[in-house]
């Protein structure tokens, strides 16, 4: 087995690393600033949130002095001003003027045209919400995803005149008016902006400006370099990251930054709270996983850089080139239009769908140039390291972005273990499970896996061999990058037999982890079965069980006539239940359901989808119950407990089986909602303050996947403090997806089990409960409702599992 070895030097080097964290933070803050509009920035929506209220103010005074026979100055804009809510016109002004304060050169009068027109389009945009609600509310589901204000501009204009809708236009004069009036009563009412008359052109180009007060752009200053020095770059560490032994101080050496607590929360007195709390198995795991070395997998690197540096665009990596725009065909625009209507439409229709794929793909190209450049810088390191904190479910993520051991299959293919070990028989075993499971060869038996790769070895040393050049078998895979990664180590194996020795993490998944989670706090024997609690010769899939009983019920109703169960008769796959499935213990509800159908059906501008979308949400909810009806009780059991706590008041309290506590606290927002639109988009401002008292709502829809995630969390911690007792040290960690050496996989199979068993052999329910009653009044305290009832599992069985984790 390899040893890493460090030298003195490495300590000076990751210090020097931190700076520069900072230092490349602090850039890109700046660069972001200058892309963006001074509204859109942390300091720039603090100051709209405190201008809204005074301007909203000096608004409805406008009018009320108005009504009362003084109109004021710009007495022209009373008529206009009085149509609309105040609140609106508010929001509307600040964006404008904090923009225009931001540039330090814009002529008023340009100001006050941009009120206008904004003021415009929200009028005809909400005519046009009444007029065809439908069309509406489909065309913002489809601009959710649209980064452009412009296009999404366009589109809403382009629908409007599609209603045939009468557009509001100010007469002339009157827009300039109106802008003007409320430009005005900004500057009365904030004292944040002053006229500045600017003659530096000549006297006869004299302009008038709207500029901040000094005090307002020394402030702007000062919160953008505050926020800048809080904005690092957080990269892998060079040493192993300080261990955590309270709630503050552990992870990288220095507080350059900002000082990184271990709970994720603004909340300071809990933070302080939790340095006093006694959780040893938390700080053993957090510490075991940080301390991990790891390196960049090279091989994987070059050959991303070279289908990078080819264009990319393969295996999913995004293509660096946008995709063309079609062109008009021979035909002038006017012409096409009407001679060919349809094929107009199809066209004006691929335009958009190239427009909105370019502009998401932007951010898909930066994320893989940097993953890409950080594998590439750290790349000669020897090991590298990976600080982690918690969520305050207990959670746990890695501090460092972009590159780490959760990212998605690009940034997880970077990377593999410092140290390697001997595969051993065992380990190849293992090994070829990883390889099937990556190519999605995960539902059927072990033997049938490793069979399989028996049967696809050329491929997959084709892959290995010549992964670009070759028939590029890796890039059929699930995780193509990750498969590549297992190609690479399967060749490794295969030239030099059991003896290789392999840095590759094997993975172990949990089969709907959450429903197993609620299926053993439970002792569900059918939820139990259903997510591979119990011994079988097979894995269970509980998505193809839901499938089976909502495709039953489709075939039905289309027999009966439904037109929507005929659409979609027939057309059920496990891919499309999966998702909802998956989610169903963390909360989504039926119109969560209904969006991630219409996402993955991908025809969000079809006008039936989101009808079709609603039939199969409503049939799949209904199919879920069936087939696990245990944890739909307990999570509306959960629901109802936290709702009394807040009738008492009270946030909910509880310690996972780890022994971590957890506070889940929404308190209620003090304010009003501004509803308007922004470059055509809907959107609801909330002019607010967190209040002191609990919101109700928000607690009882936040505590099933909160209460589940902080369960999955406890048996990741007590998974790790097992199997370190076990003699594993290396860790890959996701929340329901653990990973070990290959030559460790039993020892981490066997852990993981044993640990499982222990946390529910507690009744974590009944500790919740007792937990939850002993901070409530007495009087508050006995309307918790009865525990949910309990079936028979053996939990003893979970331990002769395969399937389990597999």
């Amino acid at each position: 087995m390899d040893t890493v070895q460090h030298t003195p030097s490495l300590r000076d080097r990751q210090l020097a690393l931190e700076e520069e964290s900072l230092t490349l933070g602090i850039d890109r803050y700046q660069k972001e600033r200058g892309r963006q509009d001074e509204a859109d920035s942390g300091p720039g929506r603090r100051l709209i949130n405190e201008s809204i209220t005074p301007l909203s103010d000096a608004i409805d005074a406008f009018v009320a002095d108005a009504r009362n026979g003084k109109p004021g100055k710009k007495h022209t804009a009373v008529r206009w001003v009085e149509k609309f809510p105040s609140t609106e016109i508010a929001y509307i002004t600040v964006r404008h003027c904090m923009n225009a304060i931001s540039s330090r050169d814009t002529r008023v009068q340009r100001v006050a045209e941009a009120i206008a027109t904004s003021m415009e389009d929200s009028i005809n945009y909400s005519r046009f919400r009444e007029v065809s609600p439908g069309l509406y509310k489909h065309i913002q589901g489809v601009l959710k995803k649209s980064t452009s204000q412009r296009h999404s501009r366009n589109v809403m204009e382009a629908a409007t005149r599609r209603v045939e809708l009468d557009q509001f236009a100010f007469p002339a004069n009157d827009g300039v008016h109106f802008g003007m009036k409320m430009v005005e009563l900004f500057i009365e009412s904030t004292g944040f902006a002053v006229l500045f008359n600017d003659s530096s052109h000549g006297k006869d180009r004299e302009r008038i400006l709207l500029r901040g007060t000094q005090q307002v752009l020394e402030w702007l200053d000062k919160a953008h370099d505050a926020a800048a020095h809080f904005s690092p770059i957080r990269m892998p560490m060079l040493v192993p990251p300080v261990d955590w032994v309270s709630s503050k101080g552990g992870g990288y050496l220095t507080d350059a930054g900002g000082l990184v607590p271990l709970v994720r929360t603004r909340n300071k007195s809990y933070l302080r709270e939790l340095g006093n709390v006694d959780m040893p198995a938390v700080y053993q795991s957090i510490n075991a996983i940080q301390a991990t070395p790891w390196k960049v997998n090279t091989s994987v690197l070059q050959v991303m850089q070279e289908a990078w540096e080819a264009g990319g665009g393969i295996a999913g990596l995004p293509s660096r080139d946008l995709i063309e725009l079609p062109g008009l065909p021979s035909l002038d625009m006017d012409t096409y239009k009407v001679e060919q209507p349809e094929a107009f439409k199809a066209w004006k229709r691929k335009r958009a769908d190239i427009y909105e794929e370019n502009a998401r793909s932007t951010s898909q190209r930066v994320s893989a140039a940097q993953k890409i450049a950080l594998a590439a810088r750290f790349a000669p390191e020897e090991a590298i390291y990976f600080p982690h904190s918690l969520d305050f479910r207990g959670r746990v993520y890695p501090i460092p972005g972009t590159l780490n051991p959760q990212a998605d299959d690009q940034g997880k293919a970077l990377l593999t273990f410092s140290k390697g070990k001997p595969l051993g028989a065992s380990g190849a075993r293992w090994l070829a499970i990883h390889v099937a499971n990556l190519f999605g060869v995960d539902k059927v038996p072990f033997a049938e896996r490793i069979q399989w790769v028996k049967d696809h070895e050329e491929q997959i040393l084709d892959s290995a061999i010549d992964p670009l050049d070759g028939q590029r078998f890796w890039t059929e895979a699930d995780s193509p990058w990750s498969a590549l990664a297992a190609c690479f180590e399967w060749a490794g194996y295969k030239m030099m037999g059991t003896e290789y020795v392999s840095h590759l993490p094997i993975a172990l998944d949990g089969s709907c982890n959450g429903l197993q989670n609620f299926s053993a706090m439970l002792r569900d024997p059918i939820g139990g079965k259903a997510t591979n609690l119990i011994p079988q010769e097979k894995p269970a899939d509980i998505y193809t069980q839901v499938m089976k009983v909502a495709a039953e019920r489709v075939r039905r109703e289309a027999e009966g006539g439904d037109p929507m169960a005929a659409r979609w008769d027939g057309q059920l796959t496990r891919d499309i239940v999966k998702r909802p499935v998956m989610t169903l213990p963390y909360g989504v509800t039926k119109a969560g359901m209904r969006g991630q159908l219409m996402e993955k059906m991908g025809n969000a501008r079809d006008k039936d989808a989101h009808e079709e979308a609603s039939y199969l949400a409503g049939v799949l909810w209904d199919a879920i119950g069936q087939v696990v009806i245990a944890a739909r009780v307990a999570m509306d059991w959960l629901k109802v407990s936290a709702k009394v706590a807040a009738k008492g008041d009270m946030p909910v309290n509880w310690t996972t089986p780890a022994g971590f506590p957890v506070l889940q606290e929404y308190r209620e927002t003090l304010g009003q909602v501004i509803q308007t639109h922004v470059g055509g988009r809907r959107v609801g401002i909330t002019r607010s303050v967190e209040g002191t008292k609990l919101d109700s709502r928000r607690q009882a829809l936040g505590i099933s996947p909160n209460f589940i995630h902080s369960c999955d969390a406890a048996h990741l911690m007590l998974t790790v403090c097992t199997a370190l007792e076990n003699g594993i040290t290396d860790f890959a960690m996701i929340h329901d997806s653990y990973a070990a050496h290959a030559a460790d996989t039993d020892v981490l199979a066997a852990s993981l089990r044993a640990a499982f068993r222990e946390q529910y052999s507690r009744e974590v329910l009944t500790d919740f409960r007792n937990e939850l009653a002993d901070q409530l009044p007495a009087e508050v305290a006995v309307e918790l409702p009865e525990l949910p009832p309990c079936g028979d599992l053996d939990l003893s069985l979970v331990e002769q599992s395969l399937y389990f984790f597999a």
